[in-house]
């Protein structure tokens, strides 16, 4: 295995896992929230849409319910034999699912009008290149949905998240912040036509390490992190205490970005 993909390796091999586990969780699964996306996209009855990074495949299956075909891609095949025997269980006949890499789309250029990509691209070893990949198969005058947790502007608070985020899932790579989305879509030459901010909120720590199963060593040098962010706000989650219980919330940025228009 060579160094180059020793982080797709880690993706996949924590995905499966903890699919069914990730599966399970609120956000992976949250068709309320997902039909909200939908709507946010403005996505039509006559669109083709890829969903990059698709996970179990809920988000697909919205649209798939929304539009004339839906495309769901995922690296890790556990993710994938879920999201298959779901959509056949609901009996949806206009969505496929495909494995591969992400920077490597096996697709034509400007073969959909929406591609998607939810609660991924902190797990992407190069943001740049999966984005361009994205646009590629975009159609002109087409559009990118990108949903993801966004770390602070401060850096060093910023790399306090990441440290916490890589203890629990080792496939983790970086949250990136508003602006540096913003600074991916202007070299891309995208255009940010609107954006939506929301929050995650976890009742308390122990839902959240559920979906990474952390080794305890590592359990517990998270709770002593987020501990320690009580009182001084090292990491910008929100850290608190509910009803006892240890808590925090992760940022979170939807935005829909447009192809510009081919140039003859």
């Amino acid at each position: 295995m060579s160094h180059e993909n020793l982080p797709l390796e880690r993706v996949r091999e924590q995905f499966t896992r903890q699919a069914e586990a990730y599966a399970r969780m609120q956000q992976a699964c949250d068709e309320v929230a997902f039909r909200k996306l939908v709507d946010f996209a403005d996505a039509t009855p006559a669109q083709t849409v890829l969903d990059v990074a698709c996970g179990p495949g809920f988000l697909t299956m919205v649209f798939a319910a929304h539009c004339a075909t839906v495309t769901g891609f995922d690296a890790t095949d556990r993710f994938l034999m879920l999201a298959r025997a779901e959509s056949e269980r609901r009996g949806l006949h206009n969505v496929c699912f495909d494995s591969g890499d992400a920077e490597l789309l096996p697709y034509a250029d400007h073969q959909f009008d929406l591609t998607v990509c939810r609660a991924a691209f902190h797990h992407l070893r190069d943001p740049a290149r999966v984005l361009a990949q994205m646009k590629r198969v975009t159609k002109p005058r087409g559009h990118l949905l990108i949903l993801d947790m966004v770390a602070s502007p401060d850096v060093q608070k910023a790399d306090y998240h990441n440290r916490i985020e890589r203890l629990c899932d080792p496939s983790h790579v970086r949250a990136l912040s508003e602006t540096e989305f913003d600074a991916l879509y202007h070299a891309a030459g995208l255009v940010l036509e609107k954006r939506f901010a929301s929050e995650i909120r976890y009742a308390n720590l122990a839902q959240w390490l559920d979906h990474g199963s952390p080794p305890e060593q590592a359990t517990r040098e998270i709770y002593a992190l987020m501990e320690a962010s009580l009182v001084t706000d090292f990491c910008g989650l929100q850290v608190r205490k509910e009803a006892g219980e240890l808590c925090f919330s992760h940022s979170i940025l939807a935005d829909l970005v447009s192809v510009p228009a081919a140039i003859d």
